[in-house]
């Protein structure tokens, strides 16, 4: 019994007694901006589900096999914006637990107390995911909502709402993993979100081939296409929470157990039961990354001490001094604060590399689509439908998402700049220097824009390519994209990003943490996108000239129109080539204006807070 007693007691302390979970929870229960953060969520998910279901509640005279297909769509629709809200919100939270320890220099502090090193894992991973899980579970009773109407089932909401909590379980202990082995929280969210981006768009894209279609599993419909185009489900379901969501809302149904049973166990169960393989790998993959960061959690304490390993390299870096002051002087811009920010690695970005990843993985994706197109590739033919117009949906569904990545990480990376040089106790030191706020802030701005600027050149490199394929296709009538739209593309995504990084700047500034700082800019940019893209998506209804108009104005529709001018008509075609000229114009027109516009408004906050810098920073010093 005394061991059954020292067990409970140890795994009482562990979790439910947690002092950094206690700690967390209780207070985070009763500050204002986490009420506000799930109204934000909330509002989301109802804004969604008024946009898929206008049919719904409008119709009074359709049977109840059409309002049940109508709430199985805005079921699909809820599901996907909330498994995607999961995967960008729990590593946010999770990653800032250790890593603002870090930057604030209270994480060395932390391991003086009688705090074990699983009581710090858990209680800073826990607690933070506590309220992930709250927020997911307030979103129940609209997900009911599209129960009344029939045709969806307790067990798709279920496996939905366990999808994105595997998903935000695994998510929150890989940014917990990463941000123990590394030092610094820019570092940490840059990382981590081009990692996991790269990761769900490389398997997706190979799920979209004819080597990850699972030939047992039966004909249901394309998720990117629409229910005219035929799908099966992907071998690689089980390993992606997307793919596996898909099983759930029936887009892509599973096979039966019995058709892929002779691959053996448990090959044959992950491929007949994605969405539980993919809750169960994860949960096991949650277990073994918190496991594996229990190694890391002391050993920034251990570093003088001399180990097999260090005895064994040692010899290797004897020369690495004298190297030292022989290496070649870096040339600095002339302001020395956009060097900084763009180009070392004491910018809120981090190291550079993987900028450089993320635009050669997006080239290799986009020159892949090319490719395919040029050879005509079988899986893009469907439904006697020409192949430029399916081929333009991939490139709209690719672009869109290289276009994500890159304001989340500018977003992020900008929300992350001075709150560090505050963690760091290194904002006063910067104070002393000669440097306007002025200064600075152009300077900070200046460089976080030359830092994603290799990352917008690869949606460039992918419309350059298609131009070029289309212009070796002589004769051909129609194309995939337009020229303007290799040139207005990535100026415009540009702007987004001096927009969003303005965003981050001035919460950055007005903020203490970083945690506070990422989580407000980020949503102010996914709200702010969302609520401009269903504007427009509202005033679209008066005809092809308003749309080419609006369209180029929101961040979401403005890739759309830019690369497929004909998604300005109702059915994506239009037999007039008068008509298609005059969209053509007005929306390289009007893309013109939002450039100005964004440009103007980004100028406008940088004004606004080059007046509002010193009297802010001396009302947090005091």
């Amino acid at each position: 019994m005394t061991v059954l007693h020292d067990i409970g007691a140890w795994l009482w302390r562990l979790l439910p007694a947690n002092p950094i979970m206690v700690r967390v929870v209780t207070s985070g229960g009763k500050r204002i901006r986490h009420l506000w953060a799930r109204l934000a969520y909330l509002v989301v998910l109802f804004v969604v589900v008024i946009i898929f279901g206008q049919t719904l509640f409008s119709a009074q005279d359709d049977s109840l096999a059409e309002m049940a297909k109508n709430a199985t769509n805005t079921f699909k629709g809820v599901s996907l914006v909330q498994l995607a809200l999961m995967a960008f919100i729990a590593p946010v939270f999770a990653a800032g637990a250790i890593t603002q320890e870090k930057d604030s220099n209270t994480f060395d502090i932390l391991l003086t107390t009688p705090l074990s090193s699983g009581q710090i894992i858990l209680g800073s991973l826990l607690s933070r995911l506590f309220f992930v899980w709250v927020l997911l579970l307030s979103g129940l009773p609209i997900f009911c909502i599209t129960m009344i109407f029939g045709g969806v089932t307790t067990s798709e909401v279920f496996y939905s709402f366990g999808l994105a909590a595997t998903t935000a379980l695994v998510m929150g202990s890989l940014a917990i993993t990463i941000s123990i082995i590394r030092r610094g929280t820019r570092r940490t969210i840059f990382s981590f979100f081009v990692g996991v981006a790269i990761y769900l768009l490389g398997i997706w894209a190979i799920s979209l081939s004819q080597l990850g279609i699972c030939s047992q599993a039966p004909t249901g419909t394309d998720p990117l296409r629409g229910s005219d185009f035929e799908g099966h489900m992907s071998w690689l379901a089980p390993i992606h929470p997307f793919l596996a969501l898909f099983v759930v809302t029936g887009q892509t149904p599973a096979p039966k157990y019995a058709d892929v049973a002779h691959y053996g166990w448990p090959f044959g169960w992950m491929l007949a039961h994605p969405a539980a393989a993919y809750m169960t790998l994860t949960t096991l993959l949650s277990i073994v990354l918190i496991a594996f960061s229990l190694i890391f959690v002391r050993a920034g304490q251990k570093e003088g001490e001399i180990t097999f390993w260090s005895r064994l390299t040692s010899f290797f870096k004897r020369g690495a001094p004298a190297e030292e002051r022989r290496r070649t002087p870096r040339r600095v811009w002339d302001n020395p604060i956009a060097w900084r920010e763009a180009n070392t690695r004491g910018s809120a970005g981090g190291s550079a590399t993987l900028r450089y990843v993320f635009l050669v993985i997006g080239s290799i994706a986009g020159l892949a689509l090319v490719f395919a197109y040029r050879a005509k590739w079988s899986g893009f033919a469907s439904g006697g439908i020409p192949l430029e117009v399916v081929v333009r949906k991939w490139l709209v569904a690719l672009i869109w998402i290289q276009t994500a990545v890159i304001l989340l990480v500018v977003t992020n990376t900008a929300a992350t700049t001075l709150t560090r040089e505050k963690e760091s106790l290194t904002m006063e030191l910067l104070l002393t220097t000669p440097l306007t706020s002025k200064y600075i802030i152009f300077g900070m701005l200046r460089g976080l824009v030359s830092f994603v600027v290799p990352m917008v050149v690869a949606p460039t490199v992918t419309l350059l390519a298609f131009v070029f394929a289309d212009l070796l296709s002589y004769g051909q009538t129609t194309m995939v994209t337009t020229p303007e739209a290799v040139v207005l593309t990535p100026l415009l995504i540009l702007a987004f990003c001096s927009l969003s990084a303005m965003i981050g700047l001035q919460f950055s500034l007005a903020s203490r943490k970083t945690v506070q700082a990422v989580m407000i800019s980020t949503s102010i940019v996914l709200i702010g996108s969302g609520a401009l893209f269903a504007c427009a998506f509202a005033l679209g209804g008066g005809g092809e000239m308003i749309r080419s108009i609006v369209y180029p104005f929101t961040p979401i529709s403005a890739i759309q129109i830019l690369i497929d001018h004909r998604s300005a008509f109702e059915d994506g075609m239009s037999s007039s080539g008068r008509a298609i000229a005059q969209v053509r114009i007005t929306r390289t027109i009007t893309a013109l204006i939002a450039l100005g516009l964004y440009i103007a408004i980004t100028l406008t906050l940088y004004a606004n807070m080059v007046r509002s810098f010193d009297m802010t920073v001396r009302k947090q010093s005091a």
